[in-house]
């Protein structure tokens, strides 16, 4: 499975490093001075990471727990996958193990073809036995009785396995799969076949015999740094120091673009405050600013950084805990809590005093900006608009009484405690501006801070009274087609309990042949608009990271970083002496 899939992330797109775009004329004049100099070979590029995220896994098989952005960022550069996702959202060949994939008119046969200059970093060639056994790997670990830490975040994605006849090897380098069903072929490609990648069947194989004892092994071995020693792509994870940073040099036998870093370092940053302190030593090469830290980007701009707004296709979110058993359950299992919920969310005053008018509200799961053929034009005005009165008023519909301040119905009260990423400023005024217009309705959230990888680890545990909600929180789509079905439908990244058999329906549906483009975008804008009425999740603003380069950077293009899907082609940057 590649990492350019469906990942998580913190909400809080301020933290992102990997953003770009729109700058304006005098914070980007220095980036196109720069640029007019001829590549050079060396330098070590330091990248932040966001306040308290850290990397935590090394295969690109991930299990729910491990399903962060940044995971999926140094995977990349170890194994990059069949299918390279560009920022225009189409298949960069040039980056891609894939040389070309045909498919039948009927949407049930696919044929891979591969490129045949590709070589491990041990010099053993790449061939289609590697995705094979990737394919093999991913179909045992989404077993719903694989051994832990399984069964894999993204099972399911394309109808895989379930709905896979036949997978063979035609030659070396070609690739047939057979599908049971018809499926739309772009959402096949996209969802299914970009699921995979090759994989070192020759270093990781253990148990040829035994698939059981193979992933159990493999799962046991992922968060091992030094366990993913041979690898295809552009770089070699050289080191990792937990809460520090991870070293990755050049790999010099891959068969792509080449890398003239001495070496690439992702440094953990405690909190904002000490990642700026970074930017103003000088010491980190590309960086993020964090909204709260917005006022003082003109500092950075005299040092000759660049500071650049933008968005990646994402949607964020408040998740809210509905599986049996958790302590809300019965309270937000009711549609009419979560719309009085979403209701008394002021995206406006969000948009407008947290983020400067580089958050457009959002309103379903498909984002207004990047602006896509996926988005719904109804959804550009609320469902839910921001309405204290009427929020209320919908709570005492269904029961929720004001009883000393808080809403109470059947002893219970409305009072939850409400996860919150530490160390991200705007993460947390963002959940306080919520807290407290939820309080005027007399709803109670207990704002809890801890590191984002420990709060993706709560959710994703067996034990539903764990947590009761989550904010800074979001999905990038990451390359995948934007279908609901890993999203919204049981199982999957699906791990506050939400489901809708008729959501179920439609999302199906989008995944079906249909006759045309319109038709298939139909079937797209039907599920978007339930889900939108559904509220399977809270919608929540979707911020512009702020990037942040210095003048010694090099080729720091939306097409090098591409900020839409994620996943930035790091080997195409260079620095300057």
């Amino acid at each position: 499975m590649t990492a350019a899939g469906l990942a998580a992330g913190c909400g809080v797109a301020g933290s992102s490093p990997h953003s770009a775009g729109n700058a304006s004329a005098s914070e980007t004049s220095a980036r196109a001075a720069a640029d007019t100099v001829a590549p050079q070979k060396g330098g070590t590029l330091i990248i932040a990471l966001p306040a308290g995220a850290s990397i935590t896994w090394y295969i690109p098989i991930v299990n729910a727990s491990n399903n962060s952005l940044y995971n999926s960022r140094l995977i990349s550069c170890l194994y990059p996958g069949l299918l390279y996702i560009n920022d225009q959202y189409k298949i960069d060949w040039q980056d891609s193990f894939a040389d070309r994939i045909t498919y039948n008119a009927a949407g049930t046969v696919y044929t891979i073809y591969l490129k045949k200059n590709w070589k491990w970093s041990d010099g053993t060639p790449v061939t289609a036995d590697d995705v094979i056994f990737d394919y093999d790997v991913f179909a045992a670990t989404s077993a719903p009785n694989a051994p832990k830490p399984w069964p894999n975040t993204a099972a399911g994605s394309g109808g895989v396995p379930d709905n896979i006849k036949s997978v063979k090897k035609l030659n070396n380098y070609t690739i047939q799969i057979t599908l049971k069903k018809p499926v739309n072929q772009q959402w096949f490609i996209y969802n299914g076949i970009g699921l995979f990648g090759p994989i070192p069947k020759h270093a990781w194989d253990k148990y040829p015999n035994d698939m059981t004892a193979e992933i159990t092994y493999l799962g046991k071995e992922a968060q091992n740094p030094n366990f993913v020693k041979v690898v295809d792509g552009p770089f070699m994870l050289q080191s990792a120091k937990q809460n520090q940073a991870w070293t990755l040099v050049p790999n010099p036998t891959f068969a792509g673009h080449k890398s003239t870093l001495d070496k690439l370092i992702f440094q953990y940053e405690a909190s904002t405050a000490a990642e700026f302190a970074g930017l103003r030593s000088g010491t980190i090469g590309i960086g993020y600013l964090d909204w709260s830290m917005w006022n003082a980007r003109q500092q950075l701009i005299q040092q000759g950084y660049t500071v650049q707004p933008a968005y990646s296709f994402a949607y964020d979110f408040i998740e809210l805990n509905m599986l049996k058993g958790s302590p809300l359950y019965s309270a937000f299992s009711d549609l009419r809590v979560r719309q009085a919920l979403e209701m008394a969310i002021d995206q406006d005053s969000i948009n407008k005093d947290i983020y400067h008018g580089y958050a457009p509200p959002l309103y379903g799961p498909i984002p207004s900006t990047p602006r896509t053929q996926f988005f719904d034009p109804k959804l550009s005005k609320p469902l839910y608009p921001f309405n204290l009165t009427k929020a209320a008023q919908l709570l005492d519909q269904a029961g929720w009484k004001l009883q000393n301040g808080v809403r109470t119905k059947d002893g219970v009260q409305l009072s939850f405690d409400m996860l919150v990423p530490s160390g991200e400023q705007t993460a947390l005024l963002e959940a306080e501006l919520i807290q407290e217009d939820w309080k005027s309705i007399g709803v109670i959230a207990n704002l809890k801070e801890m590191p984002l990888s420990e709060e993706f680890s709560v959710m994703a545990s067996s034990d539903p009274k764990k947590w009761e909600a989550a904010s800074g929180t979001g999905i990038i789509y990451g390359g995948s087609y934007p279908s609901g079905e890993l999203l919204f439908k049981p199982g999957g990244l699906d791990n506050f309990g939400f489901d809708d058999p008729q959501l179920d329906k439609l999302i199906d549906k989008t995944t079906s042949p249909e006759p045309s483009l319109q038709a298939t975008l139909n079937d797209f804008y039907a599920y978007e608009e339930l889900a939108a009425k559904d509220l399977p999740v809270l919608w929540v603003n979707v911020p512009a990271g702020i990037r942040v380069v210095a003048k010694n950077v090099h080729n720091v293009t939306d097409d090098v970083m591409n900020p839409v899907v994620g996943v930035p082609l790091y080997n195409y940057i260079w620095m300057s002496k």
